[in-house]
């Protein structure tokens, strides 16, 4: 592994002070990461290589001409040095800033992701998910990490319409359950990266089957997007992996599902409504008396 201490001291300084001995394309590679080095964070390999306009190979000898036996090493190599940033924790705060400042540009930030979100819906991909969830026998939502609570937020909003719909968040087991997946069947993927690997192995075991797929992503690009029957995007600008703003464009994405497909079943919608809250409210008389 390269030297901690060197990488300590500061990942960007390293790439600096290589660059002289780099390669053209190789310098592509270390101008993107200097410009753009909280952008990389959340990226995979393939996406730095076409974000620099260099093939995934040339990104490789980067790395090692660094010093560096992967792209792993040179991400959390790029995350130690940013230690003291409060980037960190939310993109554009300053340390000086006071709470009411920082409150209000988490706040802007939600709120332009989802205005974002709002932007790139269209009547069309909307249509076709409604038509795919209200027709198929099975519905089978999945996430892992922090999509799990979306999944289990989507899932909460399709049993009120009495949708035969699971939520599966372990790796194995969604795996397991897209092997029985049919035609008939229906797959909606929740990953905002489009690069976390179980999703992707769900998404490609239910394409073997002839299953329709819904994606909830923020990238088009990436294979879960390409497998996709119909994509949903979620925006967000943040430069970390695990995104704040996203997670409410997408929860504002998944009410605005239910709230179209209840439209179209409005008399189920309404009944059912009725009888769970009914319920709750015998629940809760009980436990007062």
């Amino acid at each position: 592994m390269v030297d901690e201490t060197l990488i300590t001291h500061g990942a960007l300084s390293h790439i600096r002070g290589f660059y002289p001995t780099l390669s053209p394309s190789e310098k592509k590679v270390a101008d993107f990461i200097l410009a753009n080095y909280q952008k990389v964070m959340p990226m995979t390999l393939a996406e730095l290589a076409a974000h620099s306009g260099v093939s995934d190979a040339t990104v490789v000898r980067f790395c090692r001409a660094l010093g560096f036996h992967s792209y792993l090493e040179l991400k959390i190599a790029l995350m130690r040095s940013l230690l003291d940033s409060p980037d960190l924790i939310f993109d554009h705060i300053e340390k000086d800033d006071s709470p009411l400042t920082i409150m209000r540009k988490v706040f802007l930030g939600s709120i332009q992701a989802m205005q974002d979100t709002l932007d790139l819906l269209n009547d069309e991909a909307l249509d076709r998910a409604v038509t795919l969830l209200q027709n198929a026998h099975t519905i089978l939502i999945v996430g892992v990490g922090t999509s799990s609570p979306m999944a289990h937020e989507l899932h909460n909003r399709l049993i009120r319409l009495r949708l035969n719909c699971r939520v599966e968040t372990d790796a194995y087991l969604q795996l397991m359950q897209a092997a029985l997946l049919t035609e008939k069947d229906a797959l909606v993927v929740i990953s905002q990266t489009g690069a976390s690997q179980p999703p992707i192995n769900t998404a490609r075991e239910a394409h073997r089957h002839g299953c329709k797929i819904i994606a909830i992503t923020g990238n088009p690009s990436s294979e879960l997007g390409k497998l996709a029957d119909v994509l949903l995007l979620s925006i967000s600008h943040e430069s970390r992996p695990e995104t704040l703003a996203s997670r409410i464009a997408q929860h504002a994405l998944i009410q605005g599902l239910y709230v179209l497909m209840a439209m179209h079943m409005s008399q189920v919608a309404n009944q059912n409504e009725y009888l769970i809250w009914d319920a709750l409210m015998r629940a809760s008389n009980a436990q007062e008396s």
